[in-house]
């Protein structure tokens, strides 16, 4: 404890050292930059190395160690089903496989088990259970890529899984999925809510309790969940918060370093209850919420996939923004903030589903809006046996059915600034702007010819509001944002000039909207041929059922990044 209270102190001495309105500021120049080095070489190794515990303040997840911001970038990778252990030991040897979850900038895995791994199955040998659900093809590929597992129980080889996550610094959120090993969910499976027949309340806490006893003191795993997706018609608010107060309870006293995760009703996109009563348990500051959602869940009205092609995009995308916030956005804003994590949400990976496109670039904007931690669903190619089938592929997949390649190719450059901690509580700098182009991935930058132009989120261009909101101006110039006609490249220019004025449109206001001479609206749109950024006449912005064209290539984002 010593040590964590140690690399604070030297965070804060540090942050305090470098700002240039502190007294100690001109003791900086006096100093060896080499001292300053090793201070912030022990705070980086101490951080990058552990990151362990995890603790809460207000909406954030921070280090202990260090007080610093720790953001959850996940990964889902199943091991609920009924082989129970996790995916694709059968494609590739474990090593290489955390390696691509590495390679691919996850530094978390939600890594999702059932209850009766542990309940009933703890002793039971992978070898036997294989061959009882009769998967040659699956014993094989074990037996050449991780022959040790063929001679481990269940429990063995998620231990071994969840030992080599954290040799490569991947973080560990264990996920009770499901209690009975199956693939989850169905309204009818019996496994969606307290007192199904394979949901009895006391096995239930008994199991979470087993894991986080078995877990205590790894470093790897700093989070368990108490249940994925709540479902069926048992479902009420006595039950949720009876039982849920035990898991979670029961949890935090077998193993007081993890943070408990706390899901809700409906497949886990309702939250709303707690607005009136909270939940009252002490886990002291280990409190933290999950929700999910896909483009066929339904919020409020919104109950068909298809509305996603069906209704004008603007007014779909605000409408998912607004009730995402009442449903569950809420818990990180108050007195009483705590943070919440999109645990899952995830999209048709071979681009098949123009809804789920939609639907994803949506929701990019509203994770970003708040820097929020998630776990994409999910990181899998293939299962060993899912409904019968045996090495089914994963069309939500990260991985394709080799587990060696990208099933989405764009899946880096989509993902790139969501997977960047762009927000830093308890950090001195000042709040700028990225400017993002939610449908791309990508982000604004400058070239040569002070073009705007669309490239890589980790360029150093960012940018400003004036003093009247209209301007945007490029971070430390008096350059701003302008727009130079109809099909044209945008540039930096003076701010002087009337279309350097702009103004969010729409009922999304995601549209960035400016004058021509002719009094005529032009918004900023990706050129279809080229990274550049032009103006072209406005999609869609007023709310007419009417105009269903597609309006991403105008989604335009200013992200808040002090980072």
């Amino acid at each position: 404890m010593w040590l964590l209270n140690l690399n604070r102190k030297l965070y804060i001495f540090i942050l305090t050292l470098s700002s240039p309105t502190s007294k100690l500021f001109p003791l900086k120049a006096k100093m060896s930059s080499r001292f300053v080095f090793l201070l912030l070489l022990v705070l980086i190794s101490a951080s990058y190395s552990n990151a362990y515990p995890l603790s809460t303040q207000k909406r954030w997840i921070i280090d202990e160690a260090t007080g610093q911001r720790v953001k959850l970038v996940c990964a889902n990778w199943a091991g609920h089903l009924q082989p129970m252990m996790p995916e694709g030991l059968d494609k590739r040897p474990l090593k290489e496989i955390v390696g691509e979850l590495v390679k691919h900038n996850f530094n978390c895995v939600r890594l999702t088990y059932a209850i009766y791994m542990w309940t009933r199955y703890a002793h039971e040998n992978v070898s036997a259970n294989l061959a009882s659900l009769d998967v040659p093809e699956v014993v094989q590929g074990i037996a050449k890529n991780n022959p040790s597992v063929l001679s481990m129980t269940h429990i063995q080889t998620f231990h071994a899984v969840v030992q080599e996550l954290g040799a490569q610094n991947v973080k560990v959120l264990l996920d009770n999925h499901v209690s009975e090993p199956m693939w989850c969910c169905n309204d009818d499976d019996e496994n969606g809510f307290f007192h199904d027949r394979h949901f009895n309340p006391q096995e239930w806490v008994h199991g979470l309790t087993l894991a986080a006893e078995h877990f205590n003191e790894n470093p790897a795993v700093v989070a368990m969940s108490l249940r994925n997706e709540l479902h069926g018609p048992r479902q009420n608010l006595k039950d949720w918060y009876r039982y849920m107060s035990q898991g979670a309870v029961a949890i935090h006293k077998a193993n007081p370093n993890v943070l408990v995760l706390i899901s809700g009703l409906n497949y886990d996109t309702e939250l709303q209850f707690l607005r009136k009563r909270p939940l009252k348990i002490d886990l002291g500051k280990k409190m933290v919420f999950e929700t999910h959602l896909y483009s066929w869940s339904g919020i409020g009205t919104l109950k068909l996939k298809e509305i996603w092609t069906k209704q004008p995009l603007n007014r779909i995308c605000a409408n998912n923004v607004k009730a995402i916030d009442y449903r569950a956005g809420f818990l990180t804003t108050g007195e009483n903030a705590a943070p919440l994590i999109f645990t899952e949400f995830g999209f048709n990976e071979e681009g098949s589903s123009v809804e789920d496109n939609r639907f994803l670039t949506c929701l990019q904007t509203y994770l970003l809006g708040k820097d929020m931690d998630w776990g994409f669903w999910a990181f899998q190619g293939t299962y060993y046996l899912k409904k019968d089938q045996v090495q089914v592929e994963e069309s939500f997949g990260v991985m394709d059915a080799t587990w060696h390649n990208l099933r989405y190719p764009n899946f880096t450059d989509k993902f790139q600034l969501l997977q960047r901690k762009n927000l830093e509580p308890n950090s001195m700098a000042p709040i700028v702007n990225i400017l993002y182009h939610p449908l791309s991935g990508q982000c604004a930058q400058v070239n040569d010819r002070n073009e705007v132009e669309l490239g890589s989120c980790e360029s150093k261009h960012r940018w400003v509001r004036g003093e009247d909101e209209t301007k945007m101006l490029l971070h430390s110039t008096e350059k701003c944002l302008t727009a130079t006609g109809e099909g044209l490249p945008v540039v930096v220019s003076d701010c002087e000039m009337k279309n350097s004025s702009w103004k969010s449109e729409s009922l999304s206001k995601l549209h960035l909207a400016s004058m021509n001479e002719q009094e005529e609206q032009l918004c900023l749109q990706k050129d279809s041929n080229s990274s550049t950024i032009v103006t072209s006449k406005c999609i869609c912005i007023k709310d007419d059922s009417e105009c269903l064209d597609d309006p991403q290539s105008q989604w335009f984002q200013l992200v808040q990044t002090n980072v």
